[in-house]
């Protein structure tokens, strides 16, 4: 059946509107192991959502052929589930005719190069990375991606949507042992040009994360100055990002609700989320809902400025939605996530904040972050591995400790911002930051 006559078939069973959410990924993945071919993955996926709506409440179903007895089951359960709905939310299905910003296609021009080409890149990286010491004693992993995203939008109100994008990646993982420790360092790039694929810094960066980490020892317990690695600040931000969320708000999963336009970080901190960011991987036009997407300033100079919202949350909150209505999956229902959540860069290199420091720690990684941390209240304990900062300078590596904190403090007590976010993020990203304190639970 064509995508048309799903939607008419829904409104013959008695829908008052049916939506299509149709993804195809494709996906082709390399791993090289001692200069010999691992494995050569290959997959496609197709698969279509179909959402409809009855007296304001939404069901989903998902299906993954266009079959027309199966589409027949599929529709009847969906009219089924929707009757045995019971949330009091209204929800929505967009119309449409809106006006959407112009984002040029990105895509990746990996079918212009060769299986062999892509295997001898896997090859360099390996050999290249493996030659940097002595203490290298293995390459642990070696990969190359390709992926490709396209979604389909179209509805019985008169929307009809697509978008795509594509790039690859390419991952190295350096094995280093010394005495009895052994540690993994690891690298890559994502880009949308195979030859611009940043081979030099990837065998750069894997082999020192590795090598760095050879001697480590342990911190003694206390209150540090801290400097967070741009990925550690990252990871922070992204694990938070949902206390930005309307859904978040409609669950009582955030205590930001009702704190718009009160100061709830430093006066440096800035937070946007921009769907059409410069640098990003993946620009949006309009979110899974159709709606056009827009650039929010979510934390103005420490001012809370306002939540994210889907047509449901938004409605909700008598708002109107901010085109963070998105899918988590192909067959998920749509819950609300930020397109390019980033915190604002300052103007510190990474150097000129560690040498900020006398006596602290530059925590490079953490670990088990979804466990450790609460969101209503902000809390959250990490196992963490970095180096001390002595006199302005690196020190020892030190692992195995916990970092604990609360994080509307820690994004009050940033001292420095750095201006090192890194280029063709996905999602999310932070700068290097400084803070000035946090609890180290170590030795």
């Amino acid at each position: 059946m064509t995508f048309k006559q799903i939607i008419a078939r829904g409104l013959e069973l008695g829908l008052e509107a049916v939506e299509i959410y149709a993804t195809t990924s494709e996906s082709n993945t390399l791993k090289l192991d001692e200069g010999k071919l691992e494995s050569y993955n290959i997959q496609n996926i197709f698969g279509v959502s179909i959402r409809g709506l009855l007296n304001g409440k939404m069901g989903y179903v998902y299906t993954e052929t266009l079959d027309e007895e199966a589409i027949e089951q599929v529709l009847k359960q969906l009219v089924e589930n929707v009757k045995l709905i019971n949330a009091t939310e209204e929800e929505f299905i967009f119309a449409g005719g809106a006006t959407y910003q112009d984002v040029p296609a990105i895509k990746a021009d990996y079918k212009n190069h060769s299986t062999s080409e892509k295997i001898a890149l896997l090859k360099e990286l390996e050999t290249s990375t493996k030659a940097v010491s002595d203490k290298i004693v293995k390459i642990g992993y070696c990969q190359y991606s390709e992926n490709l995203e396209k979604v389909e939008i179209i509805n019985s109100k008169g929307l009809d949507l697509m978008r795509e994008f594509s790039y690859m990646s390419a991952f190295v993982g350096a094995v280093a042992a010394e005495n009895d420790q052994t540690v993994l360092g690891i690298s890559g790039d994502i880009n949308t040009e195979f030859d611009k694929i940043e081979k030099e810094r990837i065998v750069q960066e894997a082999s020192s994360n590795a090598l760095d980490q050879l001697g480590a020892t342990f911190v003694k317990s206390g209150k540090y100055p801290v400097v967070l690695k741009r990925d550690v600040a990252t990871d922070l931000l992204s694990a938070f990002s949902s206390v930005f969320s309307g859904d978040a708000a409609l669950r009582k999963m955030t205590s930001l609700t009702d704190k718009v336009g009160q100061k709830i970080m430093g006066d440096n901190i800035t937070i946007v989320d921009d769907p059409f960011y410069q640098d990003a991987l993946v620009k949006s036009p309009f979110d899974d809902e159709g709606v056009p997407c827009l650039t929010k300033t979510v934390v103005e100079k420490g001012v809370f400025k306002g939540l994210l919202h889907n047509l449901k949350t938004a409605n909700y909150f008598k708002t109107t939605s901010t085109g963070n209505g998105f899918r988590m999956g192909a067959n998920g229902a749509v819950t609300t996530m930020p397109t390019n959540l980033y915190i604002k860069e300052g103007t510190f290199t990474k150097d000129e904040m560690i040498s900020s420091v006398e006596d602290g720690i530059y925590i490079t990684e953490i670990s088990g972050l979804h466990a450790g941390l609460n969101p209503i209240s902000g809390d959250f304990n990490v196992q963490s591995s970095g180096f001390l900062i002595k006199n302005g300078k690196l020190d020892q590596p030190i692992t195995l400790f916990v970092t604990s904190g609360n994080f509307y403090e820690l994004m009050n007590n940033v001292e420095m911002i750095g201006n090192d976010i890194e280029k063709r993020f996905i999602n999310t990203a932070s700068p290097t930051l400084k803070i000035k304190s946090l609890a180290i639970s170590g030795k």
